[in-house]
């Protein structure tokens, strides 16, 4: 009756085996016909199922992980698997940091006091350092990006009002700004090969602002999605855009030109100022030091 059983159980795994086999095949063609649904919810599933633990953990142990990935994913990097590379290379190069430090402080101090608190000073300055250094890399790239958008913008009326439609000036644009426009030539050919592989417009547009990484294109995407699902003329509005985009960029030189006034009046009230009340003052010193020196 055992043996029965355990026969009877070992047929019914083996059956279930073989169903879910054939299913992860059917499952496979069907990815291959489709590629925008692989790419939507079998990746995303997957995405769940084995990084979920790791952000988790990069999250415990560097708070900041949060923060810092939205800024990696506007520097480009848009797959999962090279965010938790490098959050992992980042926790990796602290650590040993903090190793290094550890070994100096033993022959440096005999502190038990420093000994303990200096690795952990040293883990949290190199992550605040690395953290800066990628801050001030997106910070340089969105400035970029705001550059050649207000140009490649112009670009795509010309194409709109020329007659093309939105998929064939996306398909236009990508094959001219190559040189002119480089950082967003990468990000328009990838926008062209999501339309490709059969991915959605609306998901595709919205991949495309996720990799600009600023917040004039979460907006343009919003237009470009309006045009496609209402047929609204798309040129108009683009203009408009460009205009308020070349105001904020006039705005913004005044206001860092006001920062740069304030800035030279503090350097001069501390470096050219003693320098002038020496020069107007050393004569009259001169004359009385001079006077004392007859009456004496």
């Amino acid at each position: 009756m055992t043996i029965g059983l355990i026969f009877i159980l070992f047929a019914a795994a083996l059956l279930l085996s073989q169903l879910r086999s054939a299913r992860t095949l059917s499952s496979a063609r069907l990815m291959r016909l489709v590629p925008a649904a692989t790419e939507d919810e079998y990746g995303a599933a997957s995405e769940v199922r084995s990084l979920a633990t790791l952000r988790w953990a990069f999250n415990v142990i560097d708070p900041t992980f949060a923060v810092v990935e939205p800024m990696l994913r506007s520097l480009g990097v848009a797959s999962v698997e090279w965010l938790m590379a490098i959050q992992g290379g980042r926790i990796a190069g602290a650590l040993f940091a903090a190793l290094v430090s550890t070994e100096l402080a033993e022959v440096v101090t005999r502190s038990p006091v420093v000994k303990l608190a200096l690795p952990f000073f040293v883990f949290a300055g190199f992550m605040l350092a690395v953290n800066k250094l990628i801050k001030s890399a997106c910070l340089n790239r969105r400035r970029q990006i705001r550059r050649e958008l207000t140009m490649g913008i112009e670009i795509f009326c010309i194409f709109l009002e020329g007659g093309q439609s939105l998929d064939q000036t996306f398909r236009s644009f990508c094959e001219i700004c190559g040189q002119a426009l480089p950082n967003l030539a990468s990000i328009q050919r990838t926008l062209v090969a999501d339309i490709d592989n059969g991915v959605a417009y609306d998901k595709a547009i919205g991949r495309w602002a996720d990799n600009l990484g600023i917040e004039e294109a979460r907006q343009l995407s919003v237009l470009f999605i309006d045009s496609l699902v209402h047929g609204t003329e798309l040129a108009p509005h683009l203009r408009q855009f460009s205009a308020d985009l070349v105001e904020q960029r006039i705005s913004g030189a005044r206001a860092s030109i006001g920062v740069k006034t304030s800035q030279l009046t503090v350097v001069m009230v501390l470096f050219f100022l003693p320098a002038i009340l020496a020069f107007l003052t050393a004569p009259a010193f001169t004359a009385v030091a001079t006077a004392l020196d007859i009456h004496r």
